[in-house]
């Protein structure tokens, strides 16, 4: 499976100015523990322990998604996960 997964600029920074991953998992969730094997610097940032920030929106397909399913949404193959952080 291919998800896109896009940082915000000011995420960007913490992967040396790279935007765009392509990450494996069947939920948002997965693909940002992928992410975060591909840029381990990301993990203070967005996670506070096992949860995603409330600083962190999360988009699929550009629909905005609530905290409940930021990590427990289903994605599909072609699908685009965008992360912004809203904290700096």
């Amino acid at each position: 499976m291919s998800v896109i997964l896009w940082l915000s600029a000011n995420l960007s920074r913490l992967a040396k100015g790279k935007e765009g991953f392509e990450v494996d998992g069947e939920t948002v969730g997965e693909c940002i523990n992928d992410l975060v094997s591909i840029v381990p610097a990301m993990r203070d940032t967005i996670f506070l322990g096992s949860r995603l920030s409330p600083n962190v929106q999360v988009e699929v397909n550009k629909q905005s998604l609530d905290e409940e399913e930021r990590l427990t949404k289903k994605v599909n193959d072609g699908d685009e996960i965008r992360l912004a952080y809203k904290g700096y």
